[in-house]
């Protein structure tokens, strides 16, 4: 099996209830009912996402190999997104705006970029994204190795479409009960509290005692592996 990433942060999630048996014939045909599909000829602007695996980037097969990545399951997103670049409407609107000797009004630019999006849409190639996530069905909880929020939000409605599970993201707390504590070091792991790193160098000197440093959420979404 090729490796997935050899570095990068991650972004885990849990569940409640039961997913099908990875090793069973029916979860590659719950990946299959959700499978990615092409927007290559689409001649408007939109996204696609679903799932492939790194076997078969096109989601036409999920064979049993490819989904292995012991001790968990490999899962893999493709997220396709088509648009209209914006040099080139910028080019078509510089020349209608040049012949015409006046600039363009609203309804004439929303005109133009209809008339280019008809025409040059369909000859567009949309930009393609693969986003990997290793699942442990056992502690039912899956690693998604990216943390935006737009792939966050996308791998979640993907995995609840498919398998009618919510996703839970996990936070330092969760993650320490998912390691088997014993009894006393899970009363331990209830006293603590979090610490923000600063994100200021200048105030990496600062005594802990000190106030917390305020960050924004886009700072602390990933742990670093």
């Amino acid at each position: 099996m090729p490796a997935i990433r050899r570095s990068g942060g991650f972004v885990a999630f849990f569940w409640q209830g039961k997913l099908p048996d990875p090793l069973d014939s029916s979860f590659a045909e719950a990946l299959s009912k959700h499978r990615f599909r092409t927007i290559e000829n689409a001649a408007s602007e939109e996204v696609s996402v679903g799932w492939v695996t790194a076997g078969d980037p096109t989601g036409d097969s999920f064979a049993t190999e490819d989904l292995d990545a012991d001790p968990g399951i490999w899962l893999r997103m493709r997220m396709d997104k088509k648009t209209l670049p914006k040099k080139w409407l910028q080019i078509h609107r510089d020349v209608a705006e040049k012949s015409r000797g006046r600039r363009l009004s609203a309804r004439e630019r929303k005109e133009l970029r209809d008339d280019l999006m008809e025409k040059l849409l369909p000859r567009v190639l949309p930009t393609v994204n693969f986003i990997d996530a290793v699942l442990f069905a056992e502690r039912k909880t899956v690693l998604l190795l990216a943390g935006s929020k737009t792939v966050r939000e996308a791998f979640g409605k993907l995995f609840f479409e498919t398998f009618t599970i919510p996703l839970d993201r996990g936070d330092p707390y969760q993650l320490g009960l998912q390691c088997g504590l014993d009894g006393a070091a899970v009363k331990v792991l209830d006293r603590l509290e979090p610490v923000r790193w600063p994100s200021d160098p200048a105030l990496a000197g600062r005594s802990r005692r000190s106030a917390p440093t305020q960050v924004e959420d886009d700072e602390v979404e990933e742990v670093t592996s």
